[in-house]
Parts: C-alpha cells; structure tokens; sequence
C-alpha cells in the first residue's frame, strides 16, 4: 500500500502545493496526500480534523516556502505529528528559503530539495 502522507504548508504556497501533488502523481509516485487546509479560525474545530488526518497518515512532508517560518499552524501540526509518532520530512518549495518553521528546528529536520524521486525513497526508508 502506498504511503499516506499528511501535508503541512503555509496557505501562501497553495498554487506550489498543488504544484507538488501534481508532480507526484504525474510521476506514479503513488502517493497519498492528505491536509486540512486552514479554512476556520486556528482556534476554530481545525486541529481536531488536522489531528485526525496526521493520525491517519503514515508521515508528515512540511512544505517549506518563504514565509512558512512564520506559520503557527505549520509548527503546531508538526509537534502534534512528532507527538503522535509520526515521521516528518520537509520539502523546499523554493530553492532561496532561507528560515524554517521552529518546529523542524527543534526536531532537527532539515528541508530537502524537491525531487519527487528522492522524497519517494526517504518515505519508504524507515517503513
């Protein structure tokens, strides 16, 4: 079966997300995505349904744009991620990002380039 990944991403780089999943299933990743993207107040019923698709999922990819350092959500569902024993990754979704949530920081997870391939095999790595 294929991986599940819960994507977690600032708002600002939905036309990049999209841009990811496309890429992926356009490659026969085989990938399963899922996110709750933020269309309530952040202290709205949000984090119940975010929780419930991390839970679901396999692994947590945090998509790293310009601006994706300054997002609480982005960093609370990567604790709620690490809390729930989920793996997480990072993606750049731009090459010149230079700060990254403080939430991957802490977990010392650094971002990779964007190559659906190798994103890929380090999911499959540790499955």
């Amino acid at each position: 079966m294929p991986p599940s990944v819960f994507l977690s991403f600032s708002m600002e780089h939905k036309a990049l997300v999209d841009l990811f999943r496309g890429q992926a299933r356009n490659n026969r990743s085989g990938l399963m995505f899922r996110d709750y993207s933020i269309k309530e107040p952040v202290e709205g019923a949000w984090k119940m349904h975010a929780e419930r698709l991390i839970r679901d999922s396999n692994a947590t990819i945090c998509l790293v744009g310009a601006t994706t350092w300054q997002s609480e959500p982005v960093n609370w569902e990567i604790r709620k991620s690490v809390g729930l024993g989920k793996r997480v990754l990072a993606v750049y979704l731009q090459p010149d990002t230079v700060r990254i949530p403080a939430a991957l920081s802490e977990i010392g997870v650094a971002p990779m380039p964007w190559d659906i391939n190798v994103i890929v095999g380090a999911l499959n790595e540790q499955r």
